[in-house]
C-alpha cells in the first residue's frame, strides 16, 4: 500500500515514517513538506519521493494511502481533500478541533467509500495494557478513581504552542488520555468539568496546565497534563474496590523509537507500577494486611497501529480505531474547553 506522510515535522519525521516502514503491507512511498530545505532532508532521511503539497502528491496515481502529519486545523480540510481523491486516510491525533469538522471528515470518507483512521497509538502503551489487563482480570474491583497524568516543565515548539493551529494543551496529550477513558468500558461518559490555566511563555496560548474531570457511571477519570509543573506527578493513579495501581514515567517506546530503534525500548524494575491488594480474600474483613509488589507492564506494541491499518486495508480486519471514535475525544475535548471559559460542569453523555 503506496504511502505518503504529509508533514515532516517531529510527528512524521521520527513517529510515522519508521513506524510505516515496519510493515510488510505499508511502502513508504513519498514525503510532502513545503520548505524546499525539509524535502531536501526528507529525500536524504527517508530515501523516497517528495512533494510541494498535498496535491502534488494527489496526482501521483500511485498514491493509495494518506498520512496526515500536520497541525490540528488543517486536518479536516486535509482529509476531505484525501477522501474525495480516492484516497485512504490516517490523521494524527487530534482528529480536529471542533465537532462539525469530525463530522465532515466523515462524511467525506462516507462518501468516497475509502477508510478514515486517527493515530490514538498510546492504545498500545504498555502502561494501558496493563490497566486493562488489571480491569478485565479484576484484580483491583470495580474502578472507581482514576488519575492519569503527563506533568513537566518545557515550553511547547512551534505551532503546538499557538492557540489557532494547536487547540488548547488538552489537545496534546489530553486527547490521549481522553481516548483512554472512553477505551477502558466504563460505559459513557456523563459529565465533563475542566480548568486551564495560563502559560509563561509569551506567545505560546494553549495554555501552560490543564485538567479534565469525566464522570462515568460509577467512576471518575481525571485526566491531567502541563508543561508548567516541576513537581513529578504519577501517570497513573487508580483506586478500586478491591484493590489500587500506581505507576510512574511514561510509555518507553517512543524514545526508542526517536532513538532508531524501537524494539529496544525497555523498562527498569523501578518504573514498573505497584499493586496494592489485601491478603484477606474475605471482601467482609475490616482491617485485612495490605500486599503491596510491582507488577512488570504489558508489552503491547506500537506496530499495532500500522499492522491494523494495513489489514484491515488487504483483508477487512475491523479497524482498531474508528473516525467515530476519535471524534468522540473531539467533542469531550470541545465541552471541557466550554467548561473551561464557562466555568461550569458540561452534561454529555458522550461515547
Amino acid at each position: 500500500m503506496n504511502t505518503v506522510v504529509v508533514g515532516y515535522g517531529m510527528a512524521g519525521r521520527e513517529l510515522h515514517c519508521p513506524l510505516i516502514r515496519r510493515q510488510s503491507g505499508l511502502k513508504l512511498r513519498g514525503v510532502v513538506a513545503r520548505k524546499p530545505e525539509v524535502r531536501a532532508r526528507a529525500e536524504a532521511e527517508q530515501g523516497v519521493a517528495t512533494y510541494a503539497s498535498l496535491d502534488d502528491s494527489l496526482a501521483d496515481p500511485a498514491v493509495e494511502l494518506v498520512v496526515l502529519a500536520t497541525p490540528h486545523d488543517v486536518h479536516a480540510d486535509q482529509a476531505a481533500r484525501a477522501l474525495e481523491a480516492g484516497r485512504h486516510c490516517v490523521v494524527d491525533k487530534v482528529m480536529a478541533l471542533t465537532s462539525a469538522d469530525a463530522d465532515r471528515m466523515i462524511e467525506a470518507r462516507d462518501r468516497s467509500g475509502r477508510m478514515l483512521s486517527v493515530f490514538h497509538n498510546r492504545r498500545w502503551d504498555w502502561d494501558f495494557a496493563t490497566i486493562r489487563k488489571l480491569f478485565a482480570d479484576g484484580t483491583i474491583g470495580r474502578p472507581l478513581l482514576i488519575e492519569s497524568a503527563v506533568c513537566r516543565f518545557k515550553a511547547p515548539q512551534g505551532w503546538r504552542g499557538e492557540l489557532g493551529a494547536s487547540g488548547t494543551i488538552l489537545h496534546d496529550w489530553g486527547a490521549h488520555m481522553v481516548d483512554h477513558a472512553l477505551q477502558l468500558g466504563l460505559g459513557p461518559c456523563r459529565r465533563v468539568t475542566a480548568w486551564l490555566f495560563e502559560s509563561p511563555w509569551e506567545g505560546v496560548d494553549i495554555g501552560g496546565h490543564g485538567r479534565m474531570i469525566l464522570e462515568f457511571d460509577g467512576t471518575v477519570f481525571q485526566a491531567e497534563t502541563s508543561r508548567i509543573c516541576r513537581i513529578d506527578r504519577p501517570r497513573w493513579w487508580v483506586v478500586g474496590s478491591r484493590g489500587g495501581y500506581v505507576k510512574h514515567g511514561v510509555d518507553p517506546q517512543e524514545d526508542a523509537l526517536r532513538g532508531g530503534d524501537i524494539d529496544a525500548a525497555d523498562e527498569a524494575e523501578s518504573q514498573q507500577g505497584m499493586l496494592s491488594t489485601a491478603v484477606d480474600a474475605d471482601p467482609a474483613s475490616k482491617d485485612p494486611e495490605t500486599f503491596r509488589r510491582r507488577v512488570p507492564s504489558v508489552r503491547s506494541h506500537w506496530d499495532g497501529y500500522y499492522a491494523n491499518v494495513a489489514a484491515h486495508l488487504a483483508t477487512g480486519e475491523p479497524l482498531a480505531v474508528t473516525a467515530e471514535q476519535a471524534r468522540d475525544v473531539v467533542r469531550i475535548l470541545e465541552a471541557a474547553l466550554r467548561s473551561s471559559r464557562e466555568n461550569r460542569t458540561i452534561e454529555g453523555p458522550w461515547g
